[in-house]
């Protein structure tokens, strides 16, 4: 695969969660939050008109859309990413993002996920690290950062 340059742009994948995506992924993450899940409590005593996408599962679609383009061959190191409009039960994010740097250790990406009006619901960047050759060890995490864990890693098991 030849890796992207700067100014490209990853396919835009579209993602329109059902209430049953909403609900179990308020179960999985402990997002407790009624709002997301209990129709009636939204619309009466909250006054959204339907159900909202969880912030934080748009955040996680705009990582499956960086690594359905991107692979195995850069895997996500840090991503930040903002909320800037709700998003409702029903409506469809197209989700999406633009190389915004690339250099010897990795690529930079500024990700989005929008309402087909073009009203941008989520906004992020993010860095995907190349691994380092076979036979070499990856840097150790510098002072101030925070190393990611171990793959397969839970806290929900007690481990330390």
């Amino acid at each position: 695969m030849t890796l992207p340059g700067v100014g490209m742009e990853a396919p835009i994948q579209v993602r329109t969660p059902s209430a049953l995506d909403l609900f179990m992924f308020s179960a999985s993450a402990w997002l407790l939050h009624r709002i997301h899940y209990d129709t009636p409590f939204t619309i009466e005593h909250q006054g959204h008109p339907g159900l909202l996408i969880h912030g934080p599962l748009q955040g996680v679609y705009l990582v499956q859309t960086a690594e359905s383009w991107l692979g195995d061959h850069a895997p996500l190191a840090t991503i930040t990413y903002r909320h800037l409009a709700p998003a409702y039960l029903g409506d469809s994010l197209e989700c999406g993002g633009t190389v915004t740097g690339a250099d010897a250790d990795g690529i930079d990406l500024e990700l989005w996920a929008r309402k087909p009006d073009g009203t941008v619901t989520t906004s992020g960047t993010a860095r995907f690290a190349f691994p380092p050759p076979k036979g070499e060890v990856a840097p150790k995490a510098t002072e101030g950062e925070a190393p990611l864990p171990p793959a397969g890693y839970s806290p929900l098991r007690g481990e330390k």
